[in-house]
């Protein structure tokens, strides 16, 4: 049996990987039992436990342009004046906000050589944050928990009008 990724989330050496794990110089993570595992350069760099997510989000282009360092600079120039800034410089990264004690985090990730398909991209977003907020983090560290999910998410198709809420209704049950 197959198990389908959803963009950036893959089920590599019977692990969940979000990023690209092989590349040399990589920065990536791993859902754990513990929680969330930051590695970099094949080093766990960081271990957030999964009761400590308030919210979590994943944000990542579709394409290559999107991380291009010149759009990167570009927009970086474009947006100063305001006082604003491009978040994550054009890499791909989660954010969240995270309890005891509370704060704003944010990890980049490496992405994988192969091109991310949006509509999986836009659903790996969903799916991060609909099991944080429906209180169910502690499932992304179940590896057959996760897998089941992204079986039944990959099969959520394009014309669905609210992708949250089918995804809401998957990871909640």
């Amino acid at each position: 049996m197959t198990i389908p990724n959803l963009g950036p989330l893959e089920f590599v050496s019977g692990e969940w990987i979000v990023g690209d794990s092989t590349a040399l110089k990589s920065k990536y993570f791993k859902l754990d039992r513990q929680g969330l595992g930051y590695w970099v350069q094949g080093v766990r760099a960081e271990m957030i436990p999964w009761s400590r997510f308030m919210n979590l989000d994943l944000s990542i282009q579709a394409s290559q342009l999107g991380n291009s360092r010149t759009l990167a600079r570009i927009t970086g120039l474009a947006l100063s004046p305001t006082g604003s800034s491009r978040h994550g410089g054009g890499e791909a990264h989660f954010t969240a906000t995270l309890r005891s004690p509370y704060e704003d985090w944010n990890a980049h990730f490496t992405r994988a050589a192969t091109k991310y398909d949006r509509r999986e991209i836009r659903l790996a977003e969903a799916f991060f944050a609909q099991v944080v907020k429906c209180g169910r983090a502690e499932k992304l560290g179940d590896p057959q928990w996760v897998a089941a999910a992204v079986e039944r998410i990959a099969g959520i198709t394009a014309e669905s009008r609210n992708i949250d809420g089918a995804v809401e209704e998957i990871v909640s049950s």
